[in-house]
Order: structure tokens, then sequence, then C-alpha cells
């Protein structure tokens, strides 16, 4: 095992250790062994690697208990690129350091290839992974190759072969090659994970680098549950100067951190846990499959749904969308466009809703609208007259939203997920694919879906979250159906 140098303890000219050896010489041989160290130093950063207390679990979890499936649920500002370079790095050269003294790392035991995956965005030769495996892995000893991409996609060290791969290959790119470890940077899809899963048929371990927000919920109903005694939570706190192991991080600033973190992802980004994704509703929403690459526009005269959750005490909550001639939803803008779980009381009248509806509308065939059944009915003690009695007034007609007994939000929520559903162990096309499609400019709507749970020691549903999927459900269960675009009226031309 690799050991740190260290000079002598004494550096004095006559120390009995040195009698007989000028000064001059010792010296000079002091130099050289203070221009080795820093060399190594600069060259073999991962045999100084030393791992803040959360990194310190997740290499004794791959190192000694060795799982097949490993998580690291962790906060942001642990460390997990990092950690992921030097657990690779003491796998390909053995134990680097005292911290990775395991039998996994002394005799690696399954396949020698590796595979990482991660997002698009971030395998870029800047990317962090790239930047980590340059900052510690030994200098001169591994080979870096393209082949054929922009970015680097392999890795070549003492016998190994590491794969760089990103979520939005072709789920045939994730078979066929026989892997003894892969290191997943967010989980993936329900597809890749399977896939990838496969390619351990020689034996070998999965690690999920994670902090645990919303993206792919399957993940926590169908795989955490399953590997509760591998998984390694890191609380930012670990890596902390003051109350941390070996942390890098000092406390005001992490205090400063979480104080800037959205109130609903503290849990999350800073402790590493996410117990409310348990109780998710829409578990098969896939931001990755159901949100669009870019906003979709409406074809032109289209015929545009408005859906409308009403509420008193804060803004409506609405959305728009159109059905294609498959049947396939596309909600293309909902309002407000913030933060509506951030907003509190509301002043706006039927003719302040009048004017927003009439600038969000311009340039689309809105013909059917819909509106909460149980808030759109009840008249006021003033006018005698309901919500939609007061907007008929002003031009704007509404139907009431689905009747469904005691089971009305149950039979809803089937509706959507149905809608939501595809073959998750094929690739999306023509034929598989989802039929409701989020616009990226929906903010609530997206949040909503990655959100909205049930308790789960009562089973009932949160309110939590619930209004955009309030008006998901009203759409859905109108059963909305393609409509020919209305016929383009060329205007007249005027001859003097």
């Amino acid at each position: 095992m690799n050991q740190p140098i260290r000079l002598p303890e004494s550096n004095q000219p006559n120390s009995p250790n040195f009698s007989g050896i000028s000064k001059s010489k010792l010296l000079a041989a002091r130099q050289m062994i203070k221009s080795a160290m820093d060399d190594a130093h600069e060259n073999q950063k991962c045999v100084y690697f030393e791992p803040n207390g959360a990194q310190d679990k997740l290499i004794k979890l791959v190192g000694g208990t060795a799982p097949h499936i490993g998580i690291f649920s962790a906060a942001n500002g642990i460390g997990k690129t990092t950690a992921i370079a030097n657990v690779m790095a003491n796998i390909i050269w053995g134990p680097q350091n005292q911290f990775f003294d395991y039998p996994l790392f002394r005799s690696w035991p399954y396949p020698k290839r590796l595979r990482f995956i991660t997002d698009p965005k971030l395998v870029e030769e800047i990317g962090p992974l790239h930047s980590e495996i340059k900052k510690w892995w030994p200098r001169g000893k591994y080979e870096a190759i393209k082949g054929g991409k922009s970015y680097y996609s392999q890795y070549k060290a003492n016998g190994f072969l590491l794969d760089i791969m990103s979520y939005d290959q072709d789920l045939k790119q994730f078979e066929g090659a026989t892997l003894g470890g892969i290191f997943f940077d967010e989980p993936p899809v329900k597809s890749i994970w399977n896939a990838s899963l496969a390619r351990l048929r020689m034996g070998g371990m999965a690690i999920v680098f994670m902090t645990p927000l919303t993206q792919a919920a399957w993940f926590f109903d169908d795989v955490v549950p399953r590997h509760t005694d591998s998984i390694v939570y890191g609380d930012i706190e670990e890596n902390c100067k003051t109350h941390g192991t070996r942390g890098q991080l000092d406390h005001d600033n992490i205090q400063r951190m979480v104080s800037e973190m959205d109130v609903d992802e503290v849990e999350a980004r800073a402790h590493g846990k996410a117990m409310y994704l348990q109780g998710l509703v829409f578990k098969n929403f896939e931001p990755t499959i159901h949100v669009l690459s870019q906003h979709v526009t409406v074809p032109q005269g289209a015929q545009v749904w408005q859906i409308v959750d009403p509420h008193g005490d804060k803004p409506f909550a609405c959305i728009w969308g159109f059905c294609d001639r498959s049947g396939t939803l596309f909600q293309v803008d909902e309002w407000p466009n913030e933060d509506f779980y951030k907003m509190h009381g509301c002043t706006l009248g039927i003719n302040d809703y009048k004017r927003i509806f009439a600038q969000k509308e311009q340039g689309w065939n809105v013909t059917k609208r819909i509106m909460d059944r149980h808030f759109s009915e009840v008249r006021t003690v003033h006018t005698r007259a309901t919500l939609r009695e007061e907007f008929a007034k002003v031009g704007l007609h509404y139907e009431i939203s689905y009747h469904g007994g005691v089971e009305e939000v149950h039979s809803g929520v089937v509706k959507v997920r149905d809608f939501l559903a595809y073959d998750t162990s094929r690739p999306i096309d023509a034929l598989n694919k989802p039929k409701y499609f989020v616009s990226p400019q929906c903010f609530n709507t997206i949040k909503s879906f990655q959100r909205w749970s049930v308790d789960v020691k009562t089973q009932e549903y949160s309110d939590k979250f619930k209004d955009y999927m309030d008006t998901v459900r009203y759409w859905v269960m109108a059963n909305p159906r393609y409509s020919d675009p209305a016929p383009y009226n060329e205007p007249r031309r005027m001859y003097g």
C-alpha cells in the first residue's frame, strides 16, 4: 500500500542521526526529499486524499461491505464526485492510503471494466468527473480516450477500462459489455437501470450517488426499500470543519448555504434525505420523459383547453393545453408563471382574470374551459351568483369539472397515471410514449408532479402541491379529443 513520503523528524545538521555528513550535503539531501514529496503530492494526490465523515462511510460500504447495490444519498457540498474519482482510483491501483485499506480495494474480484453514467451536460471535458480524475489520479499512469466523442469517453489504466456515458444515449448502448462496477451520478430512468444491472452478469456492484430530490421517483419506491442496509446518508455537517470529520467547509458558510435553499429541498440538499418521496402520488412521472426539451407551440387553429382551480385566499391555478390526433395531451402553459406555492393572498377580481387570460391566449383558439365544480358553484352572499355565472357575464364560459363520488380524487389520479404510462423497458418512440407532456415553462405543474404525495400514516392525499394536479385531473377526466383546426380565413384584399 502506498504511503505518503515524510521528512525526517530532525532537520538539524548536527543531529546524531547525521554525524559525519557535511551540512551542505545534508541540506541537499533534505531538499531532494522535499522535492520528491512535493512531486508525489502533486502527481499522486489520491495518496494524500483524506475523506470527510460522509465519504469515509461510503468507502467502508464499498470496500468492506461490498454490496451488489449501494446508495450514497448525500447533501450538496459533501463532495460526491471527489468520492467517485477516489473510489475508482483505489479500485484500479489498489489502496492508496490507510483510508482505503479494505478487502475490495486490496483485490478487486470482478471484471476490470467500469462504467460511469451521468447527465449529458456533465460529460464534457470540463465536466466534474473529468476534472476530479485529472486532479486525483496519478499522472502518467492512465490514458484518456475520446473514441470519436467530443469528450473523453474512456479511460485505460492498470488493466482497467472505464466507460463514460450519458443518460441521453440510446438504450442499446447500455447493453452488451460485461461490467464489474457501475457508478450512477443520480438515479437513472428504469430502462437504463435494468439494462445496466444486466451487465453485472459475472458479479460486480452498482453504486448510485445522488442528492435525493425528485428525479426518478420510481427509484425511491422500487430500489431504496430493498437496499436499506447498503445506503449511506451524508449530512452537510459531516463536511464541516467544526462539527465534521476532516471537514472542508466553514460552519458559517454552511449555515448561509442552508438558509438560501428552497425550504422544501433542505431535507435533501442539506441532510441527504427525502422521506416524502416514499408517498409520491405520481411515481411514474419522469422529468426526462414527460417534460419537453423546449416550449411547444400551439398548432395554428388547434382547439385549446383552459382548466382552472380557483381559490379565495390565493391566485387561481390555471393550465392551458391541446390534444393531438393520437389523443396525446400537450400542456403548453400555466399561470401564475412564478412559484405558486410561495404566494399568499390575492386581490384579483373577475375583470383582472379576464385581462390576464386574454394576454395568455393571444393567437390561440380557446374553445373549452373547465373549472373546479366544488368552488365554482358556491353562491356569494352579496350577488347570489356563482363564480361560473360571474365569469359568464364577462364572456368566459366554463364547464364544471367531473363528478366522481367519494373516490373522485382517486379515480382522477388513476387516469392521470394511465396518461403518464409507457413501457419503461423499451426506448421512447412513436409506438411507446406517454400521452401527457408538459412544456418546460410550466414550473408549478412539474414541481407538483414531483412532490404531491400521500400521507404515509393516514393514506390521505396531501393538500400540499395538489392545486396543479387538480387541474391536470380535471383535464384528463374531461376525455379531451382532437378537433380539426378552425379554417384559416384569409383577409380580403381591398382594391382602390
